[in-house]
């Protein structure tokens, strides 16, 4: 009994090894017009490290902050002409998404939806 007990805790350890932890931030891309009228791609880092993804305040904290690096690096002025706002509106909703995605946390993702 003991020796299957030690084997099986030993599986366990070695899978636990492998289980890649969470990344401490994502990157989240987006291209909006340059000053030369050329589209440019930014990105941004967004730190999850002090996020508790498990809680749906961690999820709208972190929401947030993906929402606003999107505003950033698609390019979010107060003056955009209803076709460059289409174009900000198509961008910022593919970074979240991909985002969202990329976080892969059923509270998030369930947040994302919702909004």
């Amino acid at each position: 009994m003991y020796r299957m007990l030690s084997a099986s805790a030993a599986v366990v350890m070695t899978a636990l090894m492998f289980v890649p932890a969470m990344a401490q931030s994502i990157t989240i891309t987006g291209s909006a017009p340059s000053q030369t009228g050329y589209q440019e791609v930014r990105a941004m880092k967004v730190s999850t490290a002090d996020v508790d993804l498990n809680t749906a305040q961690g999820a709208t904290m972190l929401f947030d902050r993906i929402d606003a690096a999107a505003r950033a690096v698609c390019g979010e002025s107060a003056d955009m002409t209803p076709a460059r706002a289409k174009v900000f509106a198509t961008c910022r909703a593919r970074a979240v998404h991909y985002a969202v995605k990329e976080v892969d946390a059923p509270q998030l993702t369930q947040f994302a939806a919702a909004r």
